[in-house]
């Protein structure tokens, strides 16, 4: 019989799934009930997992958040969490620290590129639709790249988010969002790993506390102006439509 008690847990399951809803879901990074404001130019998103077509997001966001008190800094990472590599893996998108507010209070203002500058998304042709998320951290007193992720900001594949806020001495984010793009400009001819598992948070299956893949399966090739390439260590990836080389290794927008 429906009761009180049956809607108050009603209401709480669905405050509980707003909380989770603000990372994608399975995203081994949770944050609490806040959220962070993101918009392209008009595309705003939300809600949370909001599909925003691939052109409008080639520029780094406007973002705006109501949890940050002016005064201190923050660090801001962006993560796709569907990167088709060893099974699915994660790519560091962007990551920057000494992030303040503007005079309104609101407005995140970025004083640098960052230590990963802003790589927009450009997933594989024909894969499912990549999933960013955006988190924000309270910046800990002298912050500084835990030393064994260096070679994951230059090349930015098989990064390990929840790895990533343990070494560096992050707290839990104080908001968060997450957006997706999907890339539908061609037909794929070759079949594409099945989707991340999203019924719970770790680490992601084959992924040391370093942010390195231990998995030794053979990614599938797409089409789409893609081809493989192989790094040191015998790390295989794809290479997208856009590239960009940083100290001769290839950091790649997926």
């Amino acid at each position: 019989m429906f009761n009180c008690k049956t809607l108050s847990f009603g209401l709480l399951a669905a405050a509980l799934e707003g909380v989770r809803a603000q990372t994608a879901p399975g995203f081994p990074v949770q944050a609490d009930g806040q959220s962070l404001s993101v918009s392209f130019g008009a595309d705003n998103v939300s809600p949370a997992g909001e599909l925003i077509p691939g052109p409008n997001v080639v520029s780094p966001p406007n973002i705006t958040t109501p949890v940050w008190n002016a005064g201190s800094s923050a660090v801001l990472m962006m993560v796709d969490s569907d990167v088709p590599i060893n099974g699915r893996s994660e790519l560091l998108h962007w990551l920057v620290s000494g992030v303040t507010l503007a005079d309104d209070g609101t407005t995140l203002t970025f004083p640098t590129a960052g230590e990963a500058a802003y790589v927009p998304p450009n997933p594989p042709v024909g894969d499912i639709a990549h999933a960013y998320t955006i988190l924000l951290f309270a910046q800990p007193d002298n912050f500084a790249v835990p030393e064994q992720f260096a070679g994951v900001l230059e090349s930015r594949i098989n990064f390990n988010s929840s790895a990533f806020v343990a070494a560096a001495g992050l707290a839990q984010p104080l908001a968060a969002n997450y957006f997706r793009v999907q890339n539908l400009t061609g037909t794929p001819t070759m079949a594409f790993p099945p989707p991340r598992q999203t019924n719970g948070t770790g680490t992601g299956a084959g992924m040391g506390p370093n942010g390195t893949t231990t998995s030794t399966s053979t990614p599938m090739a797409f089409p789409g102006a893609a081809t493989t390439v192989v790094l040191g260590g015998g790390v295989t990836f794809w290479v997208g439509l856009v590239t960009a080389v940083v100290a001769g290794v290839g950091a790649f927008a997926l």
